[in-house]
């Protein structure tokens, strides 16, 4: 009996790092540029550990003098990897309408490509590790 719970132990105690590798390659800090319905967006986003997946806060970078000015900061309420594919999305309100923008893509190395959605329009994004 005592060498089965030392076992499952044993089992637990090397299966841990496994699932967290598994997740980490999402996280860390990403240039995020891409549209929807032919609007522009460029983030500078920051994905962090959480309970379930992944939190973090993207910012809204604009564009003056020649370099990136932060904007509004949107705190991720969903983040998550499996594999190779991930999602995230964070709350948005625009006068008086609220929404989630969300991205669902791949991510390969220091790369993420795929799809921004919000407020029921489609568009496209790609991000590149910072």
């Amino acid at each position: 009996m005592r060498q089965t719970i030392a076992a499952i132990f044993l089992l637990l105690a090397l299966a841990v790092p496994q699932i967290a590798n598994a997740d980490d390659s999402a996280l860390g800090k990403w240039h995020v540029t891409g549209s929807v319905s032919d609007h522009a967006f460029t983030l500078d986003c920051t994905f962090a550990p959480a309970a379930a997946g992944f939190g973090g806060t993207c910012i809204e970078v604009t564009a003056g003098g020649g370099m990136g000015h932060p904007g509004k900061a949107h705190k991720l309420n969903h983040g998550s990897v499996s594999g190779n594919h991930v999602t995230w999305s964070y709350p948005v309100s625009v006068m008086f309408m609220s929404f989630d923008m969300t991205f669902e893509g791949a991510v390969g190395g220091n790369h993420m490509t795929g799809t921004a959605t919000a407020a029921g329009r489609k568009g496209s994004f790609a991000a590149n590790r910072m």
